[in-house]
């Protein structure tokens, strides 16, 4: 039990941190979001993960999550005159594979890639009842990410990434992610990618303090920050598509980018 000179401590803290007086470093929050992810009994993990069970979300809810990212990725390709069959999709934090059992039938190859071994799990099965045998599936580690997939740079189609930019330790881990997602594609391909944006509200700002209590809200951007970065990593931003209110998993703030790499 808390004692209460420990809760007029935490609450002194937290005090502070609202205020941006304090923040934990970046390697602190990195530490502190392995711990959660790699726990599938921690609070609301499945939940958080996109898992498909009675401890996560509805599956009739979970079947639609991915349709409206699919069809965001039709849609460019359509647009763009690339409506065959992409060699390789890699989507950055997989979950329970709500994306997968609608982006595996548009590749000749899916890559889950998860930083979750219960994730990635739970990916598989949903992947394997539904008949799909193009997948792999790849761990990642928070703190180095980029080793995960140095195999794979410069060979895929497209680089999907929804609902999990705002679970990233900082923003700047962000950017080191929109930096692998450039690497990863090969020219000519376009990248999707899902941020919580931030308002005038000082409530919309990163958190960068206790991750397993502020994890979906750790990492926000202004939208024309996010598309300003985007284009200083090398990609050519096409388009963004705001959604106010995700009725879908109940939250808000969305932004979807898609970001072409230049053949």
């Amino acid at each position: 039990m808390e004692t209460y000179s420990r809760r007029l401590a935490r609450k002194a803290i937290e005090g502070l941190a609202r205020t941006g007086l304090w923040k934990e470093s970046e390697q602190a929050l990195i530490r502190s979001a392995s711990s959660y992810w790699e726990d599938p009994t921690a609070n609301h993990f499945a939940t958080n993960s996109h898992w498909c069970r009675d401890v996560g979300i509805e599956s009739t809810v979970w079947n639609q999550l991915g349709k409206p990212h699919l069809a965001i990725l039709q849609r460019h390709m359509k647009a763009i005159g690339k409506e065959c069959e992409r060699e390789r999709i890699l989507e950055w934090g997989c979950g329970g594979g709500a994306n997968a059992i609608h982006f595996a039938s548009s590749a000749k190859e899916f890559v889950g890639a998860d930083v979750s071994r219960a994730s990635l799990a739970e990916c598989k099965s949903q992947l394997e009842q539904r008949g799909h045998a193009n997948f792999s599936l790849i761990h990642i580690d928070i703190a180095e990410p980029e080793q995960a997939v140095r195999h794979l740079l410069g060979t895929c189609d497209v680089f999907l990434c929804t609902y999990v930019f705002e679970l990233l330790p900082s923003p700047e881990y962000g950017t080191r992610v929109l930096k692998l997602a450039y690497e990863l594609l090969q020219p000519g391909g376009c990248a999707i990618i899902q941020i919580k944006y931030q308002t005038h509200d000082r409530r919309t700002q990163p958190r960068r303090w206790l991750y397993q209590r502020n994890l979906a809200n750790m990492t926000t951007y202004p939208i024309d920050e996010f598309w300003q970065i985007a284009s200083r990593v090398g990609f050519s931003p096409a388009f963004v598509t705001l959604l106010p209110k995700d009725l879908l998993v109940e939250d808000e703030r969305y932004a979807y980018f898609v970001l072409d790499k230049r053949g």
